[in-house]
């Protein structure tokens, strides 16, 4: 039995958790400067595979221009009436297309997700308010997996800079498998001047650190709202970063500083540490 999906509908008619459809975007800085968050990965981008398309199917903020699938795709999932009529193509021609990516037989080309201004998710978050910002991380692998870990935890935003992220399609998409269409992305125009705005909204801020020896366990001991800071792997936060949060913690390990050793996490692992920490009774 082909996958039923729920009918997609225009993302000007009614939004999805109580949100509200009129979006616009935290652009970073004091004063809270916002504009509408339409267009702000540059026009429509393709998603492939499975669970990402199935999700962007179901997600009535989605809308797509194009879907192309081969016979196999066509079979098991149900396009609705209202989507545009999928193409269908040889496998071979997908993988061209798409650089041999693992699309699992389906492509869709879709206008960027609009979500609500960071401002306004904080208003709406609980007294256990739980947001992940990250700092220049752009490899889409890694980006792909931590909306995948937003998803698990109850994270209520993931914040990126907007010159300084991967697209929220393709690889990003993929990985994720369907979480980018229920995790808010905030893009900010600077990473420092959110997270000062954040402890002016009454949010704990803590960064990763390697080098403090405050652990990531006593850091968030005191609950509350909480926000975690991810620098990119090699470089960590950047200074400006780093100063503007409240505090530095580090994940204890037990490897030492020898070859053969582990010296640090990979950025998504150390992401999922940090907010099952942050969520533990």
């Amino acid at each position: 039995m082909p996958q039923t999906i729920a009918t997609p509908k225009s993302p000007k008619k009614g939004g999805r958790g109580g949100r509200s459809d009129t979006v616009s975007e935290n652009r970073g800085g004091s004063g809270g400067n916002r504009r509408g968050g339409k267009g702000r990965e540059g026009g429509a981008g393709w998603i492939w595979g499975n669970h990402a398309c199935v999700a962007a199917l179901s997600n009535p903020k989605r809308t797509i221009h194009q879907i192309m699938m081969t016979e196999a795709a066509a079979a098991r999932i149900a396009v609705p009436d209202n989507a545009p009529p999928p193409k269908i193509v040889l496998p071979g021609m997908m993988d061209r297309q798409f650089d041999g990516s693992a699309h699992q037989g389906i492509a869709m080309k879709c206008a960027p997700l609009e979500w609500p201004a960071l401002e306004d998710i904080l208003g709406e978050a609980g007294d256990n308010g739980l947001i992940l910002v990250l700092d220049q991380i752009t490899d889409p692998h890694n980006v792909g997996a931590m909306l995948r870990l937003c998803s698990a935890f109850g994270v209520d935003a993931l914040v990126m800079q907007d010159r300084k992220s991967p697209p929220l399609s393709g690889a990003t998409a993929k990985v994720a498998v369907g979480c980018i269409e229920t995790v808010p992305v905030c893009l900010v125009t600077n990473v420092a001047n959110t997270l000062l705005d954040l402890q002016k909204a009454n949010w704990m801020v803590t960064g990763l650190a390697g080098e403090t020896e405050l652990s990531l366990g006593q850091a968030l001991s005191s609950g509350g709202r909480q926000v975690i800071v991810m620098g990119a792997e090699g470089p960590g936060l950047r200074d400006r970063v780093r100063k503007s949060c409240d505090q530095l913690a580090r994940i204890p390990m037990m490897s030492g500083d020898v070859v053969g050793e582990a010296e640090s996490l990979n950025v998504a692992t150390a992401a999922a540490i940090a907010l099952y920490e942050a969520r533990r009774d």
